[in-house]
């Protein structure tokens, strides 16, 4: 016997509930009724009453229903709540569509708004499973048959059957997602405030955390099983050692499988593209960290199987931008917001599809800066806030959507200071930062957000450096030192936390080298520069503290060049060079690194200690010679083109004996 809880709505659907009772009664199962009176609210006694079931049946005809408008801010029926309820606690869904519509006048379809919510309804229902659809109480009848006593046999197999399975929030698999989102943050910079949309926030998951959940609590689910091969096992145990390849291998052969299920007769075919597509995202998140073009590839794999999945998209478009391939992710980003525009048309109170045309507003802005279209990215970034402010006005407990307007601040906030409007920066990052104090102080243990506040707090320093109160931007590196140190002694091998560190000590060093303090600047940047060589040191191989290494040595070479100090300086900027062509040879199509090493050139063209004129030219000429290169190419930002400063340079020097 099973227990078979039945969802529908009531006026229109009053006899096609009694069939599916008498039935479930005769064949020996216990149906469990929907709206029972309860001293609970009628929503959660029927919620609470569905993970106590073994099945779920949905009977859906031309009726949205009662919707409920306390706890509710998508303004859902109660079916549709249920139905969702009985989808997250994994609870085999039968659905029964109703094509006839015997009375109209008990439907919804006289008023476009409600039927509209009928609609997209109806089309969630079909996108999680394949429905039975009816005309008639016999056509109702077969359908239910058939699909209780088919989810019925899968359960009975897979009680039969039964397997360890890890589940996605195990400490073990938390553990190594912990591990991997720290390299994805250090190598990829994909989890940092250009996609903070991503980001996990006071206990939620973010969207690329949950993939690597699910894609590690499947391959130890896998090593778990008593017939578990040799191939299971590597894979489990490389994940233990950061090594996500094996896993990536098992994943990828799952993935044929399910794929070659595709359009075969007698199987689900939207099941089986569900599952493929998830398949090809997980090895997708397992590897950013190490092979973004393999991570793309497999996004737009699952992007194949599930066209109108927003979030792959989404991935999709930032792999591209990480690549350089900035129309391809204009081209994803665009199609993300359309679907989510889409599923909005279908149900207006959608707060997660108002959500998702937020998060694509960001992304296409992040394209625009890319661009160098300020103003267009601007103009984007301002509508994703009017969005998140209405979001907000619409649940301020939401903490997501209060982090969201933060996010927005901070970047409205960088297009103002490219355009040069500093007050309008700072008001922006003063905004930002205000929104998240109430956050901190709302979970003071939560790590994120008082990173956040540091963040927050080094923007509004590096403001007010530009308007010149230096007492004022001390005082924000300072708050912001303080809370890294925190954080850092927390978790001293939290490698993020020890490159905020850093940071912060580079921007105490800059503040103090502007008010003339040379030994504190040089002191705060020798401070930076040890932590960064400590980072180095753990992993020779991370090319973000590679590149940081070389701005520490800079940095020392200008406050070197300030105390009358031309050897040293001369050291240090050789040494940030060294480490920049070495970066520049193992990547020549990163621009970044070969910007870094025409400006190492420029500086080391203008040292004039302990050089010749010849040494000097040779150094301008090479560091013209890369950005005449990468002009040509048309890979240069007008801001960067500096022809005219190496052209300059080179006419002060005497000319070359004949």
């Amino acid at each position: 016997m099973a227990r078979v809880y039945i969802s529908s709505t009531v006026v229109d659907l009053k006899t096609e509930r009694q069939a599916v009772t008498e039935w479930l009664v005769e064949a020996n199962h216990q149906p469990v009724h929907s709206y029972r009176p309860n001293s609970e609210t009628v929503r959660e006694s029927c919620l609470d009453d569905i993970d106590g079931c073994d099945l779920y049946v949905l009977i859906l005809g031309h009726r949205y229903g009662f919707q409920p408008e306390e706890g509710n801010p998508e303004k859902l029926s109660i079916t549709h709540l249920e139905f969702r309820r009985a989808g997250q606690s994994g609870i085999p869904r039968i659905a029964l569509l109703r094509t006839s519509v015997p009375d109209v006048r008990l439907s919804d379809l006289l008023n476009a708004q409600r039927a509209a919510l009928v609609i997209a309804f109806n089309e969630e229902v079909r996108g999680k499973v394949r429905p039975a659809e009816f005309h008639d109480l016999q056509g109702l009848i077969h359908g239910l048959s058939t699909g209780v006593q088919s989810e019925l046999e899968k359960l009975r197999r897979e009680s039969s059957t039964t397997r360890p399975v890890v589940a996605p929030n195990d400490p073990a698999v938390l553990r190594i997602v912990a591990t991997l989102t720290e390299e994805l943050e250090r190598k990829n910079r994909l989890l940092d405030e250009r996609a903070a949309e991503s980001v996990a926030l006071h206990g939620r998951v973010s969207e690329l955390e949950g993939q690597l959940q699910a894609a590690i609590a499947r391959t130890l689910t896998a090593a778990a099983q008593p017939d578990a091969g040799e191939a299971e096992i590597a894979a489990a145990d490389a994940l233990e050692t950061g090594d996500t390849r094996p896993a990536e291998a098992l994943l990828s052969s799952q993935e044929h499988e399910e794929a070659a299920q595709i359009g075969v007769p007698g199987m689900d075919d939207v099941r089986q593209r569900r599952e493929a597509a998830a398949l090809a995202r997980e090895q997708g998140a397992l590897a950013l960290g190490h092979n973004v073009r393999a991570a793309l590839e497999a996004f737009k794999r699952a992007a194949d199987y599930e066209p109108d999945d927003v979030w792959t998209q989404f991935f999709i478009g930032d792999l591209h931008l990480r690549l350089g391939d900035l129309s391809a992710a204009m081209r994803s980003f665009r199609r993300g917001g359309a679907r989510a525009e889409s599923r909005l048309r279908g149900s207006a109170d959608d707060a997660d599809a108002q959500r998702d045309i937020s998060v694509s507003h960001d992304r296409i802005g992040n394209v625009l800066v890319a661009q160098g279209d300020g103003p267009g990215a601007l103009a984007a970034y301002r509508t994703a806030l009017a969005i998140r402010e209405a979001l907000t006005i619409r649940d301020p407990a939401n903490t997501q959507w209060q982090r969201d307007l933060s996010v927005s601040q901070n970047k409205i906030g960088d297009m103002l200071v490219a355009q040069g409007d500093g007050p309008g920066a700072l008001a922006a990052y003063r905004t930002g930062l205000a929104i998240r104090e109430v956050l901190a102080a709302r979970d003071p243990a939560n790590t994120r957000c008082q990173r956040d506040l540091s963040v927050s707090h080094d923007r509004i320093g590096d403001m007010l450096v530009a308007q010149g109160d230096g007492p004022g931007a001390l005082a924000a590196y300072r708050t912001g030192l303080a809370i890294d140190e925190a954080l850092a002694a927390r978790d001293p091998a939290n490698t993020e936390w020890q490159r905020d560190l850093s940071v912060s000590h580079d921007g105490i060093g800059n503040v103090l080298l502007d008010q003339g303090d040379v030994p504190g600047a040089l002191a705060a940047y020798r401070t930076g520069l040890a932590i960064r060589e400590a980072l180095a040191a753990r992993d020779p191989a991370n090319t973000q503290w590679q590149r940081d290494l070389s701005v520490s040595q800079n940095k020392i070479g200008n406050v070197l060049v300030a105390q009358g100090d031309g050897p040293g300086a001369l050291a240090a900027y050789r040494t940030a060079l060294a480490i920049r062509e070495a970066l520049a040879l193992r990547d020549p199509a990163n621009i970044q690194w070969q910007r870094d090493v025409a400006f190492s050139c420029s500086k080391l063209g203008t040292l004039a200690h302990e050089q010749d004129e010849d040494i000097r030219r040779d150094y301008l000429l090479r560091g013209r010679s890369i950005i005449a290169r990468l002009k040509r190419e048309d890979r240069l930002a007008p801001s960067d083109d500096w022809i005219d400063w190496f052209d300059a340079r080179l006419a002060e020097l005497a000319p070359k004996p004949a």
